[in-house]
């Protein structure tokens, strides 16, 4: 592309940006634009032409898509029509523009954007290859398609064969004839080449087509870029490991459901798992591909609840063939069903960077490595990540080479990057955005006065006098950067802290502000469905109350979403933001989680996390680009915009628009073993059992330690040999490949002192306990020697949220040091406060949760607010609660059973009690079956009577419950709300498989 067409696209875009963004004042510079937007629209044209006669790059592709989608735009179709130019024809030769240069999504997107179909032949066919509507106009698109599902590739070959043909021929007849016929060969070129049978190997097997069928469904016909090179090096034929470095919304799903598809159909006794660190992507994927897989024949399942797995869930195991899990779920699950364990053969291992998260990186580690060494080993991993500049090492850890490691930098919607800068020194100066500032010009050029005074006049109304509202801060800029970009599409504000006046809350109350004085800037309920909003409103009102910041702020038409918000209210959340009924939303990193949402423009706020002591901490490269990878989503919109809100922070941005590798992935466990070895040396101390099992700092290392040496420790060895084995497993880690010879030995001895630990419970007996149960060995002592004796009885409870069972549980569970660790972190105090003073107020709070109230009665009833329990209940009740007690009263029964005692089943019920917050077996039944919504599951519970059936007879409960919604629907409606009444008759239904009468 020439120097002199690159800078009239980079004007054109500025202009387009400055239309966009409503600025007053257009520069002399770019004032050419207005009078010869026919000039440049016939060089892209030819551009298009010369591209597809001699080839251009995939970026210029992407320039010239964009470039002409400003010619597509629906707003600018009237001024477009005086000038002579067809929105319709640009539309069309954006998208081939996309097209071409393998931006299929963006083609989509560009395409679907047109109001009326096009007409003629080879219009319409290329509209139908581009778009994939679901009725298809073009017969030969018809023809084209039912190819590919049923593996022609003969058939596919003839038909661009046969285009190319009537486009040699038309060219006789004239340009109208020849221009669409042209188009369509090229499309048709591209096509033969990317489409889904012809990248799959031996793609016309009769094997693929439940898979292609599936995707062709899903408006799926070709693969993208990186997809195309992860199959063609081998990923789904070659037996090693794999890793994969996409960038995020490349398409890892799509081709992790591939390669799963493969996998399972061709070796049909075996399993396969796909590991993802966060509830709320597996969450996601229970939705799409969990959907996807079963509708294709193989059984797939998500499983993320806890640690320990019920009965039922470890027989459900001996059908499931995919199975998509958390790590810490998996791990239970590999103790608890052995057999189900034996069948994987294939290990999918998403998000993979987050080997070096605090939270979760030890677990993570020690469970691929428990799975290497296995009797029965797993034969693959697929290690896969958008982040990890050392991405070959971890390879090479898990068994691959060289040629098994995959990179690709495509992005299926192209990023640009931008930031605010202060134009002056004086109070009040206006703020130029500045795009694309790590390039050169002419790509590099500013929109002045983005933000300007007038931007933040506002009238009193008692007065009649017009104010200035103060915007010297960088949140109230960041907050009105997002607004002025909501015109251009979804705009999401970023902060990396949740709470406090600088975090996500304090974002969300400088909207509120912000509305307030009514600003002359666009307000996200204009862009909002308002009766969509206020429908989730009343929810959100009647769950956490009117006075909640998340209510407030989705009642103006933004979304607050951050890690504290329980999922079902994140779902409700998501849901909105993915279907475009609400464009404004405030986050904190839960948004680089996996979650797929369509974001036209993310502000950064700050790239900085603050701690409890004031102190700034930058966030890594890597986590930056993992974040800003979320502007511009596939299938959504054809770029996304990055505003860096703070200027003094643009070179941690930039970094990343630079596309700079960012920090190696060291992984969790060395920098926990480091960390240990340091505290041992300067207390002079040497490591024993004792003082392991009472730090909780090392309870993620030796809980993964044990989990391996207990599936070791169950053929019959001797303890040198469990030693031996233990050793080696310490030098399989990915730790100890990278370690100071101090800190290598410093982890075999710890593996070391869990073996003799491990072989002293098989000697006593204990093992099996943890075997039949997948619980963690350190647990067996503070039970049986705690729990145990807090009870005369243990058989005769008939209520699982019965005081005489609850009390001495939590008077129990509150001496355990995991616990009290999470309290500290959750309410906050420092290790000069006893704990203590906050016993009464914690079990009030876990009582009023058992009974089924909600988060606003729960925060009355505790005297705190509704985000300290939304945390409270985040940080404690979801894991380290409830861990400890469902890893408790497992080791309960094992231990009554070895005294011939029993345990009743209302008391074993209680973890899953606990788990939902819901007081009746009927209620608990239905959440743990699939219902979302607790206020659901709750009242269902509390007012189904007991029949002719049992209260965990899943059929009969969800089937009398959908009959009672269906026979009392206003009253249901009226009581649930009409969200949470309308997505339970969904969730009823599902399992039922009966359509909810009345609808």
């Amino acid at each position: 592309m020439s120097p002199a067409l690159l800078t009239w696209i980079g004007d054109a875009d500025a202009l387009r940006h400055m239309d966009r963004f409503a600025v007053r004042e257009i520069p002399l510079a770019l004032a050419y634009q207005h009078a010869r937007k026919d000039d440049l629209y016939v060089a892209l044209v030819g551009e298009l032409f010369d591209g597809m006669r001699n080839g251009s790059s995939q970026a210029d592709w992407g320039r010239l898509g964009n470039a002409l989608a400003h010619y597509a735009a629906v707003d600018r179709a009237a001024e477009l029509r005086t000038a002579g130019i067809s929105q319709a024809e640009a539309t069309l030769f954006s998208a081939a523009a996309f097209y071409f240069g393998g931006f299929s999504a963006s083609a989509y997107v560009t395409i679907k954007s047109l109001t009326h179909p096009l007409v003629g032949d080879g219009e319409r066919a290329c509209y139908d290859l581009l778009a994939k509507p679901k009725e298809i106009g073009s017969p030969l698109i018809r023809d084209l398609q039912s190819a590919l599902i049923r593996g022609d590739l003969a058939r596919i070959a003839e038909i661009e064969a046969q285009v190319s043909d009537s486009a040699r021929k038309a060219l006789a007849v004239g340009p109208d004839e020849w221009i669409p016929l042209r188009l369509l060969q090229s499309l048709l070129n591209k096509f033969s080449v990317t489409n889904l049978r012809a990248i799959l190997p031996d793609g016309s097997w009769p094997f693929w087509t439940p898979l292609v069928s599936s995707l062709v469904a899903r408006g799926s016909w070709d693969f993208f870029p990186s997809q195309i090179a992860a199959i063609q090096r081998g990923l789904l034929l070659e037996s090693e490991t794999f890793s994969l470095q996409m960038p995020t919304g490349a398409g890892k799903t799509a081709l992790c459901e591939t390669l799963l598809f493969y996998h399972l159909s061709a070796h049909p006794e075996t399993a396969a798992v796909l590991l993802v660190p966060y509830r709320s992507l597996a969450s996601e994927l229970r939705g799409s591909l969990v959907r996807h897989l079963n509708g294709m024949g193989i059984s797939a399942r998500c499983a993320y609840g806890g640690t320990v797995p019920s009965g039922d869930e470890v027989r459900a195991f001996d059908k499931t063939r995919a199975l998509i899990a958390t790590p810490e779920t998996l791990s239970g699950i590999l103790s608890a069903n052995t057999d189900f364990a034996k069948r994987i053969t294939l290990v999918i291992c998403d998000e993979g960077h987050l080997l070096d998260a605090a939270s979760r990186g030890v677990g993570l580690e020690l469970l691929l490595a428990r799975m290497k060494i296995r009797e029965t080993g797993v034969q693959r991993y697929v290690f896969v990540s958008a982040i990890v500049p050392n991405i070959d090492e971890i390879n090479a850890w898990l068994g691959g080479t060289q040629d098994s490691l995959v990179k690709s930098d495509y992005r299926p919607a192209i990023a640009e990057f931008s930031v605010l800068r202060v134009v002056g020194q004086r109070a009040g100066a206006p703020l130029d955005l500045e795009m694309h500032p790590h390039e050169a010009a002419p790509i590099r050029y500013r929109i002045e006065r983005f933000l300007r005074r007038e931007d933040f006049h506002w009238v009193n109304p008692d007065t009649g006098r017009t104010n200035t509202y103060g915007f010297s801060s960088v949140k109230t800029r960041a907050v009105a950067a997002a607004r002025k970009a909501l015109p251009m599409g979804a705009a999401v504000v970023f902060a990396a802290n949740k709470r406090g006046n600088q975090g996500a809350m304090g974002l969300a109350e400088e909207l509120l502000s912000q509305i307030e004085k009514v600003l002359p800037l666009p307000n996200p309920i204009q862009f909002a469905d308002v009766n969509t909003v206020n429908f989730a409103a009343d929810y959100l009102e009647t769950e956490y109350g009117a006075d909640w910041v998340g209510t407030r702020a989705l009642k103006t038409g933004a979304v607050l979403h951050h890690g504290d918000i329980p999922q079902e209210t994140r779902e409700v959340l998501e849901t909105l933001l993915r279907t475009g009924k609400i464009s404004f939303a405030i986050c904190t990193s839960t948004l680089a989680e996996g979650v797929n949402l369509p974001i036209r423009t993310l502000v950064l706020y700050s790239v900085q996390r603050m701690g409890a002591d004031g102190t700034r901490e930058d966030l890594l490269t890597r986590d930056i680009k993992n974040l800003v990878g979320r502007a511009g989503r596939a299938g959504s919109t054809t770029k996304g915009l990055v505003i860096c809100a703070n200027e003094d922070q643009w070179p941690l941005v930039a970094a990343v628009a630079q596309q700079a590798e960012g920090e190696r992935v060291i992984g969790a466990l060395l920098k926990l073993i480091n960390q240990v070895r340091t505290r041992l040396v300067a207390r002079n101390v040497v490591p024993t059992n004792a003082l392991l099992e009472r730090s909780p700092l090392v309870y993620s290392l030796i809980d993964g330690i044990d989990s391996t040496l207990v599936e070791l420790a169950a053929v019959e060895i001797g303890e040198p040999e469990l030693i031996r084995l233990a050793t080696a497993l310490a030098d399989q880690t990915f730790a100890s490949r990278q370690a100071s010879e101090a800190s290598k030995q410093l982890l075999r001895d710890v593996f070391t002192l869990r073996a003799q630990r491990i072989f002293a419970m098989k000697a006593n007996g204990r093992l099996e306990w943890i075997r039949e149960t997948g619980t963690r060995a350190r647990m067996v002592d503070v039970v049986e020697t705690g729990l145990l004796p807090m009870r005369a009885t243990w058989s005769d409870v008939v209520d699982p949220t019965d005081q005489s069972l609850v009390d001495p549980i939590l008077q129990w569970t509150w001496t355990q040091k995991e616990l009290q660790h999470s309290l500290r972190d959750a309410y906050r105090v420092g290790d000069d406060v006893d704990l203590n003073s906050l016993r009464e107020e914690f079990f009030t709070t876990v009582k009023l949760w058992l009974s089924g109230a909600n988060f606003l009665q729960i925060a009355s009833g505790a005297n705190r607010s509704v985000d300290e329990i939304l945390g409270i209940h985040s940080q404690v009740f979801t894991f380290s609660l409830q861990t400890i007690i469902e890893q408790a009263i497992a080791l309960l029964e094992k231990a009554l059973q070895s005294q011939g005692q029993e345990i009743s089943r209302m008391a074993r019920q209680f973890p899953e009690h606990l788990r939902f917050g819901v007081p009746s077996v009927a209620g608990c039944t239905l959440a743990a079956g699939g219902v979302t919504h607790r206020r659901a599951f709750v009242e269902i519970g509390n007012v189904l009577i007991p029949g002719n059936f049992k209260m965990d007879d899943k059929a009969h409960v969800f089937d009398v419950a959908q009959r009672s919604l269906e026979a009392h629907r206003e009253e249901w409606r009226t009581h649930l709300g009409g969200l949470v009444f309308q997505r339970t008759m969904q969730d009823l239904s599902s399992v039922t498989g009966r359509r909810p009468t009345g609808e």
